[in-house]
């Protein structure tokens, strides 16, 4: 019975073992970044290790460069206007058996940028991002374009209001502030 128990313990801690970022990136669907193919993704993983400037030529015969990789965290530059930040977080509770999600930003523009968020599970099923992410909803930013970057260190995500489509159209209305809030990860949800 005592061998059961601790087979059972060593299958369990397989299954609920921290994953890296090079694991996600290597494991990452091509519908997720088509821009780059597996070999891409490989090539730039071993020239990071390698300390080398970590560029590839993608399917569209584009640079793609990997900026950061880290146990937790990659920036990619896809093309000169659009780049992606992966985080992994951990979580409280376990997701597809793993306790760790990815945290997916890909920002997009050159002089107004936006940010879309999403999140995955470790086995790259997509999630709710709803479920994971409170942004800011305060009157009169209701319908306004967001600027997403996770710091590299740590689990905190700052974002940032994007208000160069809503100028006023004359000196006497009101110009709306920009607005930047640090939202951290606290396990369930990054707020």
């Amino acid at each position: 019975m005592r061998k059961i128990v601790i087979l059972c313990c060593f299958f369990c801690s397989l299954t609920l073992s921290a994953v890296t970022m090079r694991d996600v990136l290597k494991s990452m669907p091509d519908s997720i970044m088509p821009l780059l193919t597996e070999n891409n993704m490989l090539d730039m993983i071993d020239f990071m290790d390698s300390n080398m400037t970590a560029e590839v030529t993608n399917v569209l015969q584009g640079k793609s460069r990997m900026l950061i990789l880290s146990e937790q965290f990659a920036k990619i530059a896809l093309t000169q206007s659009s780049e992606v930040e992966l985080r992994l977080l951990d979580t409280q509770e376990p997701v597809d058996s793993i306790s760790q999600i990815i945290c997916l930003v890909k920002t997009y523009g050159t002089d107004v940028k936006e940010s879309r968020v999403a999140f995955y599970s470790a086995k790259w099923r997509q999630l709710n991002t709803a479920d994971y992410l409170v942004m800011p909803h305060h009157e009169p930013y209701e319908d306004t374009m967001w600027l997403a970057n996770w710091n590299d260190e740590e689990p905190a995500m700052t974002v940032m209001s994007v208000r160069r489509l809503n100028l006023p159209a004359n000196e006497e209305q009101e110009k709306l502030e920009d607005v930047s809030i640090i939202l951290n990860w606290d396990g369930r949800i990054l707020k």
